[in-house]
């Protein structure tokens, strides 16, 4: 059996279509299954679940859709600043679309997005990853494959072998204008993992994140994960550790307007562009 497989797409729907246009072209999958973390943070929620609809993918849950989905009830934990882009979600999607299944198993398989009870498993951390690893037990042989990381990653321990494929919609520490899949090859009881990579235009993005108003409701935010896409490096947990620091010392009990544009002011902005010269002309 071939699988193609795709994580943490986060609503970058330039690098999508990309991937399915290669997927398409060379890879002839029996299946296409996206492990988690489809929507927030990119300029396209709702035209990227529906793509992936359109192409019969089986989306899993991941720990993104959990925090939409907890936006949508009007979880109070999510009204900081910080989290604009989770509240236009909200806004975008129905719960019905991004309430999906955790696991999905095939053979000695196991797809999920980081863990099966644990979307925010530490999986691209091994001094955190291992411990709880090893004091897992597998009494037969298991391979989970998941996502979460952004970055790939291997681990065998014992009977479990664990693999991240990496982030198709903004690596952490990746190359500038290339997106990623994984094709996922199953024969009896052995399974190989091949990587592929994929070049697209970055330039796409910025347009999007203006033609979808997430540039004019929140511009910071939006400027980050932008170049975040832009470049596959992380912009976006450094400038948010920044900004509660900041809030943190005001006795803020979330991340308030005033702390985020002082984050902005304070932050050196990737190309040397600040937020205001970023989107300027733009809208």
């Amino acid at each position: 059996m071939r699988i193609a497989l795709l994580a943490d797409i986060h609503a970058n729907l330039p690098a999508l279509e990309a991937v399915l246009r290669d997927i398409r072209k060379k890879q002839s999958p029996d299946r296409i299954i996206s492990l988690g973390d489809q929507v927030n943070l990119g300029p396209c929620p709702r035209e990227t679940m529906a793509l992936l609809r359109e192409n019969g993918i089986v989306c899993l849950h991941g720990n993104h859709e959990r925090y939409v989905l907890s936006a949508m009830a009007g979880d109070p934990a999510y009204s900081g600043a910080n989290f604009a882009s989770l509240r236009f979600n909200a806004a975008q999607l129905t719960a019905q679309e991004i309430t999906l299944s955790k696991t999905l198993r095939i053979g000695h398989v196991l797809l999920t997005h980081a863990m099966p009870e644990d979307d925010r498993f530490p999986v691209n951390y091994p001094g955190l990853a291992l411990p709880r690893l090893r004091g897992m037990c597998f009494e037969q042989p298991t391979h989970i494959v998941c996502g979460h990381g952004h970055n790939p990653i291997h681990y065998r321990i014992g009977n479990l072998t664990l693999d991240g494929i990496g982030s198709l919609g903004c690596m952490d520490d990746g190359a500038p204008g290339v997106t990623s899949y994984s094709m996922l090859l199953l024969e009896k009881n052995e399974a190989v993992l091949q990587p592929c990579f994929v070049p697209y235009d970055t330039r796409a993005l910025k347009p999007l994140f203006v033609k979808s108003g997430m540039a004019s409701a929140f511009p910071i935010m939006a400027h980050i994960i932008c170049k975040q896409m832009e470049h596959n490096h992380d912009y976006l947990v450094p400038f948010v550790t920044m900004a509660r620091q900041i809030s943190a010392e005001k006795g803020e009990t979330s991340v308030s307007e005033a702390s985020w544009q002082e984050a902005d002011a304070r932050c050196a902005w990737p190309d040397g562009i600040s937020t205001a010269d970023f989107w300027r002309g733009q809208m």
